[in-house]
């Protein structure tokens, strides 16, 4: 399962970050009959750009969908999103403070020859829309 369709999440004219859609045969297969939603993140400023691929189990899935949802509605709150297999160690990080969000990640594995680092600050539309469009 992956997202329905490519969405920005995030484009204030010169940081952009954006949801995008996996094809079935690009989406990895880590233990098979679990449940599981595989999602790309792409981020990109005036000099770089990067993305990374995300996969969830139905129980981290649900997981994190709490602590969005929560943070979302209290706009105090912090999740981390990252891959649940070995073969990155990409994250992205959203810290809500009284409604002002501070989004950090690293997409790409540091132990590959590419990978970005990147940080940005945002507001709570970011997390409305991430968590509108991962919900199903």
């Amino acid at each position: 399962m992956t997202v329905k369709n490519d969405i920005v999440l995030w484009d204030n004219g010169r940081e952009k970050l954006c949801l995008l859609t996996v094809p079935n045969e690009h989406q990895y297969k880590y233990i098979e009959g679990v449940s599981c939603i595989t999602f790309g993140i792409s981020y990109e400023n005036m000099n770089f750009k990067g993305c990374d691929t995300f996969t969830l189990f139905d129980h981290f899935y649900s997981n994190i969908v709490n602590e969005i949802e929560s943070t979302y509605t209290s706009l105090n709150g912090s999740f981390r999103i990252y891959d649940v297999g070995a073969d990155t160690d990409g994250y992205i990080e959203f810290v809500m403070k009284n409604g002002k969000l501070s989004v950090k990640g690293q997409l790409g594995s540091s132990f590959s020859s590419h990978s970005l680092m990147f940080e940005f600050e945002a507001d709570q539309t970011l997390i409305g829309t991430l968590l509108q469009e991962i919900t199903f």
